[in-house]
């Protein structure tokens, strides 16, 4: 009898594997970066919306009032239709019967709903559950107050959670057509600093001496600015970020001026940078024109520089929250080091 070659005898083992074990490929989470599906009944939204409202749904000027987070509540029998989408929060009472409770019962192993219970405070979140780059939280409460409780306890890390998931998605949305490493890699040798850049951003000014780079693009206009100066020991070091800030917009770039009724600040921690937060509304000094703005001020010791991350928006009639995420984004790729793809 004719014996088989080995070779095709574990090709065709190899191909029986992969077609039995290899489920079909995860979908892309779909939707917007900044809208927060949500599966809740009218009771618990009652309770819980308030305090959502304090950090995910928190309110900015633009001037029209924006929300960072917008939340899109479904009826749970849309929950089939919506399960993709990149941010899904999901918030029942096990203890009341409803469509709700149906769908967490079925989504979540029991050890892992007995566990949430028996924790005082405890949720549930995961990464890529439907699709890839989804945000998903669930939060069981046993009343009211508990589901009360239990969103105040942890509003700070569930923000976190869908921020650091926001902030990875617009990053591979805000470079996916290329970035500018020869002009990151100027910057880097000439003042020492690495910032990832947007393919669409073009220089507009780069003058040795005036501690400033300005580039800019359109549709919408959109400035960043990158400012630095020598901190000195003799004025409170948020006294010197405030004066880099105004001077970057008042003198280096000049014809903006700060709305002073809009004017926002906050720390925050920005890499591993203790870092000041600035927000608000600028205008122009000489045409009837403005918008919002964002920077980051924080001290950077292998430069002994603080630094100024700045970005302007002018958007007539539309949305601006998600173009000043791309700004932050662009923000978080600053380094001291040149910055490797292949890392």
């Amino acid at each position: 009898m004719k014996s088989t070659n080995p070779l095709i005898i574990a090709l065709i083992l190899l191909s029986m594997l992969f077609t039995v074990s290899c489920d079909p490929p995860m979908k892309k989470a779909v939707g917007y970066d900044h809208v927060i599906t949500v599966v809740c009944d009218d009771e618990n939204w009652e309770v819980c919306e308030p305090i959502l409202n304090e950090t995910l749904g928190q309110v900015y000027k633009t001037p029209r009032t924006e929300n960072l987070y917008t939340f899109h509540r479904i009826s749970p029998g849309d929950l089939s239709v919506n399960i993709t989408n990149k941010n899904l929060l999901i918030i029942t009472q096990l203890e009341v019967s409803s469509e709700v409770t149906g769908h967490v019962r079925s989504m979540l192993p029991p050890e892992t709903i007995k566990a949430i219970r028996e924790r005082k405070s405890g949720y549930y979140y995961t990464e890529d559950a439907y699709a890839l780059d989804q945000a998903l939280v669930v939060i069981i409460g046993k009343s009211y107050a508990d589901l009360g409780d239990r969103l105040k306890a942890n509003q700070d890390q569930i923000f976190n959670f869908f921020e650091r998931n926001m902030y990875e998605r617009n990053t591979a949305f805000v470079y996916r057509s290329g970035e500018q490493f020869e002009l990151a890699e100027q910057y880097f040798e000439q003042y020492g600093f690495y910032l990832r850049m947007m393919h669409s951003y073009v220089e507009i000014e780069n003058t040795p001496g005036e501690d400033m780079v300005w580039l800019g693009r359109d549709f919408p206009y959109r400035w960043l600015t990158v400012s630095w100066s020598t901190p000195v020991d003799t004025m409170e070091f948020e006294v010197q970020l405030e004066n880099l800030l105004r001077d970057t917009y008042v003198n280096r770039i000049g014809n903006i001026q700060i709305n002073e009724d809009y004017f926002t600040s906050e720390p925050i921690w920005f890499d591993e940078y203790s870092a000041i937060r600035y927000y608000g509304l600028w205008e122009s000094t000489e045409d009837v024109k403005g918008g919002p703005y964002i920077a980051y001020g924080f001290y950077e010791p292998v430069t002994d520089r603080m630094y100024l991350l700045s970005g302007i928006i002018h958007a007539p009639d539309k949305a601006k929250i998600p173009y000043i995420r791309q700004m932050e984004t662009i923000f978080r790729t600053f380094d001291t080091q040149v910055f490797d793809p292949d890392a």
